[in-house]
């Protein structure tokens, strides 16, 4: 599984993959002409409440200008969700975001934009923190207040939602959601399209055996 491999502190904004020899690369990048418009616009797959609160977010931040949403049912959108393969689309926006609550099918959409060849950045909250030893795959978003410690590992597509408190060491899966205030301890391991909710403790693994500590 490719991602972003972290190594040198927190990156706050938008980070994605290059091909394979080069460098990751933060946007905004200093392009001229129409590949640095297209570099100002994203594709927001899902147009419910985590979509546009994820197209304010990135806005808000300064990480791009333009927002085209794909919807099956919403109002004012580019398109309905089977458009992504168009290549007018793929052009316009270079980057994508599956922002759909729907964990397997936010996996499958991330799965299909992959297929088509957009790039799917990771976004760190300026208001959020990450271990520098944190791995995160792409199209991962980590929203403010959010706490993500050493040497944990979030696979593809991953929410990790508003003062959620995932620990050292823990494993997610792609697609895995730490809705709002959740509490994922250290070393656990959760498989992909996993849910945790809002006030919802995942102790670690010494704790689950004999009521151990450590």
């Amino acid at each position: 599984m490719t991602g972003i491999r972290r190594t040198k502190g927190p990156v706050y904004g938008i980070m994605w993959v290059k091909q394979p020899g080069e460098e990751h690369s933060i946007l905004p990048q200093g392009k001229a002409g129409l590949q640095m418009a297209a570099e100002r616009n994203v594709l927001i797959l899902g147009k419910g409440g985590f979509g546009t609160e994820l197209a304010e977010l990135l806005t808000g931040a300064g990480v791009y200008d333009s927002v085209y949403f794909l919807d099956d049912g919403a109002a004012d959108c580019a398109g309905r969700l089977d458009d992504l393969d168009k290549p007018e689309l793929r052009a316009l926006c270079p980057d994508a975001f599956a922002a759909v609550g729907n964990n397997p099918l936010r996996l499958e959409l991330i799965d299909r934009l992959q297929a088509a060849g957009y790039r799917l950045p990771v976004f760190v909250h300026p208001r959020a923190f990450v271990c520098p030893s944190a791995q995160l795959e792409e199209g991962t978003v980590v929203l403010p207040l959010c706490w993500v410690g050493a040497r944990t590992v979030a696979g593809r597509g991953c929410i990790l939602n508003a003062g959620a408190s995932i620990d050292h060491d823990v494993t997610l899966g792609d697609a895995v959601h730490a809705a709002p205030g959740s509490i994922i301890k250290a070393g656990a391991r959760l498989e992909s399209c996993a849910k945790v909710d809002s006030g919802q403790v995942i102790r670690s693994p010494w704790e689950m055996r004999a009521g151990g500590g450590r």
